[in-house]
């Protein structure tokens, strides 16, 4: 069977001159959907409250974001590359808003996730402005663009843990839901002003089959991912899920490979330099995860090794890693002209591989624990730009939307999976009463050092072609 072959316009348009609007239009929308992916966190106990809710219950206020979210971006990354992705954008940040403004009159638990769902497809947002800069954007001009991007991503989840907790502790959860909302509608009014039409490719039907296997196969693995502590790993539930993703995911493979027009084309995922990418990916979700989920428990116990302060506190001394998670977003371009893409991604996973082994060694330290997060947050903004650089390196230009957008859910399974190691490391924390013991969190960044010293290892695999490398940085 002829491989399939992505329609190609002739008829390119010129690329933007004055790239800042267009830069920052996408910057705002990609901060809006990082915003929301933490925001919430610090709220958790407020909302369980509000809707007398257990634990287990409340944990779905932000496993539906993360569901939904793994969804919308493959699949409306791959329909932006064919139907333009300014469009695109703009329907992923309707949801938004629409998602948003529902959370934010609730007035019940149902209700609530239903406008989580909605909120999720803003996933969507990062790989199409991805797409956007690659296609729109003149070449000296990209990097810096992925650099905004990539440090908006990152900073933005880190920054939310603070603003949620001070906001919540001062007037209240539902105006939480207010700040997406905003945000959303001024994304949407400075894409639809600054940001170029993108031309519509076409390509025929949409490929529903493989859309539909797809989304039973992220659905179903995250729902094992997420649900696993709570209903044991080795449960009837946890491993028919995992078997439905297994044969979603195994039929996907053959429909794509057989369809006219596939979501993905597959051949263009599993070149091994994004196949390198991708499992790089993986691990930066993963890695900041075992932090977000164990600091917040280290922070806010007062007994043995924990620093007791309040949820605010938490955030406060947690936000230096986010203000570094941007600052290595912006410092990639210029790292990209100094060093080959591979070393730029070995050093972001060595420093969190630094970040984890210090914290490690010194968790009762405060001072420690700041800096040595500071490190992982550096680290890992670095190594989400330098991904993101891979993709649009990789992937042909019709088709990167669709290749970011499965990155992203990469990234989102990463966090899946950080979340329960955290949570099945950290259950003989707590000694007797409130005494902290240390040697889980030991354990459990020993743990994060092992994942980041094999990216390490897989990113010095990376090879990128010579030619490709100078069109993506020149100028820069």
């Amino acid at each position: 069977m002829t491989a399939y072959q992505a329609p190609q316009n002739t008829n390119t348009p010129e690329p933007v001159a004055h790239a800042g609007p267009v830069v920052w239009s996408l910057a705002i929308a990609v901060l809006s959907f990082s915003l929301m992916q933490t925001l919430l966190v610090p709220a958790l106990p407020e909302l369980s409250r509000a809707f007398d809710l257990d634990a287990a219950s409340g944990g779905w206020i932000l496993t539906t974001y993360l569901l939904a979210g793994a969804v919308a971006a493959p699949i409306l990354g791959a329909l932006g590359d064919r139907y333009g992705h300014k469009r695109l954008l703009l329907i992923s940040l309707g949801f938004f808003v629409v998602g948003s403004i529902f959370a934010l009159v609730a007035p019940s638990f149902s209700t609530l996730l239903a406008a989580r769902v909605l909120q999720g497809a803003s996933t969507a947002t990062f790989p199409l402005a991805l797409a956007i800069v690659r296609s729109d954007l003149m070449p000296t001009a990209q990097p810096a663009a992925m650099g905004w991007l990539s440090g908006m991503l990152g900073a933005g989840a880190g920054a939310a843990l603070v603003i949620g907790g001070v906001v919540t502790d001062f007037i209240g959860w539902r105006w939480l839901f207010s700040i997406g909302a905003i945000m959303g509608l001024l994304s949407m009014a400075l894409i639809m002003r600054f940001v170029p039409r993108s031309q519509s490719k076409g390509g025929g039907r949409i490929d529903l089959a493989g859309a539909a296997l797809l989304t039973a196969g992220l659905v179903t693995l995250l729902l094992a991912l997420t649900q696993g502590n709570a209903w044991g790993w080795a449960s009837i539930g946890v491993l028919s899920l995992v078997a439905a993703a297994v044969v979603s995911f195994a039929a996907f493979v053959i429909v794509e490979r057989t369809a006219t027009v596939p979501l993905m084309n597959l051949a263009t995922l599993a070149q091994p330099g994004l196949a390198l990418t991708s499992i790089i990916t993986l691990f930066l979700g993963a890695v900041p995860y075992l932090f977000y989920v164990g600091l917040p428990v280290l922070m806010g116990a007062s007994g043995g090794i924990g620093h007791g302060l309040s949820v605010t506190g938490v955030g406060i001394a947690m936000l230096p890693s986010a203000v570094l998670v941007f600052f290595g977003g912006r410092a990639t371009p210029w790292l990209l002209t100094k060093l080959s893409r591979s070393l730029v991604a070995a050093g972001s996973l060595f420093l969190m591989l630094l970040g984890s082994v210090g914290t490690a060694l010194m968790p009762g330290s405060m001072i420690a624990v700041i800096v040595f997060f500071g490190l992982v947050g550096l680290g890992n903004g670095i190594g989400f730009a330098v991904a993101a650089d891979l993709v649009t390196v990789f992937a042909p230009k019709s088709e990167i939307a669709a290749a970011a957008g499965l990155n992203g859910v990469l990234r989102t399974v990463g966090s899946a999976i950080g979340t329960p190691i955290t949570g099945v490391l950290l259950l003989s924390a707590q000694g007797s009463g409130a005494h902290l013991a240390p040697e889980p969190f030991q354990t459990l960044y020993c743990v994060a050092a092992a994942v980041s010293l094999a990216g390490v290892i897989l990113a010095l695999c990376i090879r990128v072609p010579a030619p490709q490398r100078e069109v993506s940085v020149a100028g820069d």
